[in-house]
């Protein structure tokens, strides 16, 4: 009987771990936490893994990083789609003013700013750039910043509610670029 009760035991553990494997193998996993210019950015909504996937067939990359010059202000803006079809069905961008000058930790809304959007996940909510009426919460780390060999790689969090959805959560983030 001992015997039979062990074998049992030792199934129903392997059983746990086989299926624990296999749920974990189809699920999209974040990219590794890098600083070497590796193309990668990802990121939690709400405890889903968001990875900007597809083309939208104009040339734009995705994602896309870019330097931009805003009322004499640089600003660093990380571009980033999930297409379907050629068609967005989700994004999360983020832009961090003076990033150029050096490491360091970029708050909202002093020297950060975000927008999301994903509607397969987060209920067609979405953050607007400049929508006062939204509340708002984030940071980012810039853990490399080398004009050089123009490498830009970090770690974010954000959060952020509206009149017409719940508190959405970013976590996780991180990405690894050359500019």
């Amino acid at each position: 009987m001992r015997k039979i009760r062990l074998l049992c035991g030792v199934a129903l553990v392997l059983l746990f771990f086989a299926n624990a494997r296999c749920r974990k193998e189809g699920e999209p996993q974040l990219p590794p936490e890098t600083t070497v210019g590796a193309g990668t950015f990802g990121c939690k909504v709400n405890g889903r893994v968001y990875i900007p996937k597809g083309y939208d067939g104009t040339g734009t990359p995705n994602p896309k990083v870019s330097l931009q010059s805003f009322y004499g202000n640089l600003i660093l803006v990380l571009s980033t789609n999930q297409f379907e079809v050629g068609n967005s069905i989700g994004y999360v961008n983020i832009s961090i003013a003076d990033a150029v000058l050096s490491t360091g930790i970029y708050t909202y809304p002093d020297k950060m700013n975000f927008t999301v959007g994903w509607p397969k996940i987060i209920n067609d909510c979405f953050t607007p750039a400049f929508d006062t009426t939204v509340k708002k919460w984030g940071d980012v780390i810039v853990t490399r910043f080398d004009n050089i060999d123009r490498i830009v790689s970090g770690k974010f969090n954000c959060k952020f509610k509206t009149k017409i959805c719940d508190t959405i959560r970013i976590t996780d983030g991180r990405f690894d670029f050359k500019f």
